[in-house]
């Protein structure tokens, strides 16, 4: 089970969702509003990709310099974002990563919990 959340800080908004996932090793993969999303875990990085139908949305995560692209499937067309990582926790089963857009200067806390069905 992927339980958490999507906050933009800036805007005071908040995605929520919970669903059905795969944890295999340092990848997790769950689905969630016709969006699939897969965790990569590796020593202090994080990638989180996002794909629909029409996009690919990429972040890499670290500590020093993180990094975002944006890639519409339809135009061929992909936009580098500038992130700054302002925190990342890793733990046995948690994720919390806050993070700032440079250009918009919207910063965002992103985290996922993971747990076992029983």
């Amino acid at each position: 089970r992927v339980k958490g959340y999507l906050k933009n800080i800036t805007d005071n908004e908040i995605f929520e969702f919970e669903n059905k996932g795969i944890r295999n090793n340092n990848k997790i993969t769950y689905s969630y509003d016709d969006v699939k999303n897969t965790i990569k875990i590796n020593d202090g990085e994080i990638m989180l990709i996002r794909e629909g139908n029409d996009f690919i949305n990429t972040f890499v995560f670290r500590e020093k310099k993180s990094s975002c692209n944006y890639f519409l499937k339809e135009n061929n067309y992909d936009v580098d974002i500038d992130i700054n990582t302002i925190l990342m926790n890793v733990f046995d089963n948690s994720i919390l990563i806050k993070y700032e857009i440079i250009d918009s200067k919207c910063e965002y806390e992103f985290k996922i919990e993971m747990s076992e069905i029983i």
